[in-house]
């Protein structure tokens, strides 16, 4: 394993709770971050529902899974592992979870239409091949992000799904983990709403730059990694 990949590894072990905390505020979940921080450390937290505290789980449960199989140089995109995880993170909220949707789906806020269901193993090939075809790693997993919550592959955690397979690829090419900061979700939710209509990359992607290198300055986005 690589100094890099090992760094990155020991900031997404340590920095859970943070990343955790992130991805509920994503679905608008009511926890704050050091009850996060509490239920990670194995202690129930009081006052929330049972259902609330079961996604929590999920959440954390999905992290903790990317991590392990990125250490065990399992880490594939592929869509084995999309499902995989999406399994995890949308258990008891997807119709089917784990499985590509075999019917439509709506964008709440949006007159977009996600595709077919039918065209859907056709299009995650062709992000495969964009993926392998990109240069730099953080842009690739950027525009798996984007792309998977576009394209709405699963009956829900499609969000989460792709933040997840684009941690993938940075964690196992040595980039720190990130997820969507939760003082930056109403930016991020219009400029997403944006990009469902129009398909236009470059605004989130200069969005995503700007997140990231607020949380790690003095990164380079011109690097191979």
């Amino acid at each position: 394993m690589s100094r890099s990949r090992d760094k990155a590894l020991f900031i997404a072990r340590k920095n859970m709770a943070g990343l955790v905390y992130y991805f509920q505020a994503l679905e608008g979940m009511p926890f704050t971050l050091p009850e996060v921080q509490t239920y990670l450390q194995g202690i129930t937290v009081g006052g929330h529902k049972v259902s609330d505290q079961d996604k929590l789980k999920q959440q954390a449960l999905a992290w903790q899974h990317l991590i392990r199989i990125v250490e065990e140089d399992a880490f594939e995109f592929t869509k084995h592992v999309a499902c995989e995880l999406n399994a995890i993170v949308a258990k008891d909220e997807a119709a089917v979870p784990g499985r590509f949707r075999q019917g439509a789906v709506w964008i709440m806020g949006t007159d977009y239409a996600p595709p077919d269901h039918a065209t859907l193993d056709a299009r995650f090939e062709g992000l495969r091949a964009r993926v392998g075809a990109t240069r730099h790693t953080f842009t690739a997993g950027v525009l798996v992000a984007l792309d998977m919550a576009r394209n709405q592959y699963f009956f829900d955690g499609n969000k989460r799904t792709g933040l997840l397979m684009m941690n993938g690829l940075f964690l196992s090419k040595g980039l720190m983990p990130f997820s969507v900061p939760a003082k930056s979700l109403l930016e991020y939710n219009e400029k997403m709403l944006r990009f469902y209509e129009t398909g236009e990359e470059d605004e989130m992607l200069r969005f995503f730059e700007t997140q990231y290198a607020r949380e790690y300055p003095g990164f380079s986005f011109e690097s191979g990694a």
